[in-house]
């Protein structure tokens, strides 16, 4: 397929939805008298994650462990790690935890601390994912190697007839084909993310995605090598355990954000144009879920609450429960389809259920959900931050 220019067809500077919005945002701001990025419960999340990343690393190499002990400990320390990516890197490469782009870029590197280069991750996740969700050829969310059929687009292939059985399994090896693989893979194989294309890229990004990586080898496998007084394998298995824990939990955190079968996969024509709207594609693509339950909103990171995330990127997580009541409120006054589900379990097996649709039959979805208001515009804010 040729490079093209992906844009939406329909873009208007000012509709009533997204005025209407962008003023309640704004009210909400102003009436508490607070700043859209982190504040002290941010701050409180940050130092316990990095105090838990610390702590756990220091007490896997100190402590007298058997080999269950030292699997237990990496599982430990893993979760650190996925607080690190989701509270603290996620907002920072979005520009949502403080006003500095220099520090954001700094905060930004808790990805490369656990092993997965910040770069990388504004290319695929900022630039690509974020401005064309289920957008196939922009969105490269969407991409599996043909293991996986993500939308009615796609070739149906015999196996993917058992890709809701075999999903789980692979999803947990996300984190370990992330870490060992998958940068590199779309940094050499791959020049185009979303609209932006990159015959070569900076070499300051370059010596840190490698020295990160380096970094990464050394402290999760080479020291507890030679440090730990365990057998080898007890190193090789905690690390192994680990990512299996964090590949799944992060396929229960992103997964049922845009694969379920209420969700939308628009189609670009030859020359990019899809036939929707910035943001009324954001409610044809995404689902939240458990916006009642606290801990996981406080876990992942806010990432439960997909709708306002994608809308408003740039404000940080911490807001999020109070502005999706916002947002939800003013798309049911404006005609639009607010979509959620209950639980993350729920969500999560609405996500199997939408494979198994995928695998089994020729699934059918319309791109445009249709909606009884004007055609809106996304916020000035709701654009990415690479």
């Amino acid at each position: 397929m040729r490079d093209r220019h992906y844009k939406f067809k329909r873009e208007v500077d000012a509709s009533n939805f997204s005025r209407a919005l962008s003023q309640k945002i704004d009210a909400y701001f102003k009436e508490k008298g607070i700043s859209r990025r982190a504040n002290a419960m941010m701050v409180t999340k940050t130092l316990l994650g990095l105090g838990l990343w610390a702590g756990s690393y220091l007490y896997l190499i100190n402590a007298d462990l058997s080999t269950a002990g030292v699997i237990a400990v990496y599982v430990l320390h893993g979760y650190a790690q996925l607080h690190m990516g989701l509270n603290i890197g996620h907002d920072a490469v979005h520009g949502a935890y403080v006003r500095s782009r220099r520090l954001n870029r700094v905060l930004g590197c808790a990805f490369d601390l656990v092993g997965l280069s910040s770069y990388m991750w504004r290319l695929m996740h900022n630039d690509a994912h974020h401005f064309f969700v289920n957008v196939r050829g922009a969105d490269t969310a969407l991409v599996s190697g043909n293991l996986f059929r993500f939308t009615p687009h796609d070739p149906q292939r015999f196996h993917h007839r058992f890709q809701h059985i075999y999903a789980p399994f692979f999803y947990s090896l996300a984190t370990l084909d992330w870490v060992l693989a998958k940068d590199y893979r779309w940094l050499f194989a791959t020049k185009r993310f979303g609209n932006r294309r990159i015959d070569r890229h900076p070499r300051g990004e370059m010596i840190l995605l490698f020295a990160g990586k380096a970094f990464y080898y050394a402290y999760m496998l080479v020291i507890p090598l030679l440090y730990l007084q365990v057998p080898w394998y007890a190193v090789i298995l905690g690390f192994v355990v680990m990512h299996l824990c964090l590949g799944l939990t992060l396929a229960l955190t992103f997964q049922p954000n845009h694969f379920t079968d209420g969700s939308s996969f628009p189609e670009s024509d030859e020359n990019g144009s899809i036939a929707n709207d910035s943001i009324k594609h954001i409610f044809d693509t995404t689902v939240d879920y458990a916006r009642a339950n606290p801990l996981v909103q406080w876990a992942l990171g806010g990432l439960n609450l997909h709708v306002i995330h994608h809308m408003f990127p740039g404000i940080c997580h911490v807001h999020y429960p109070a502005l999706t009541r916002i947002v939800k409120a003013t798309a049911e006054e404006h005609g639009f389809c607010y979509r959620e589900n209950k639980t993350i379990a729920g969500a999560f097996l609405a996500h199997l259920r939408w494979l198994k649709m995928l695998g089994t039959s020729q699934v059918e979805v319309p791109q445009d959900v249709p909606v009884t208001s004007s055609e809106p515009s996304i916020p000035a804010d709701a654009k990415s931050v690479s």
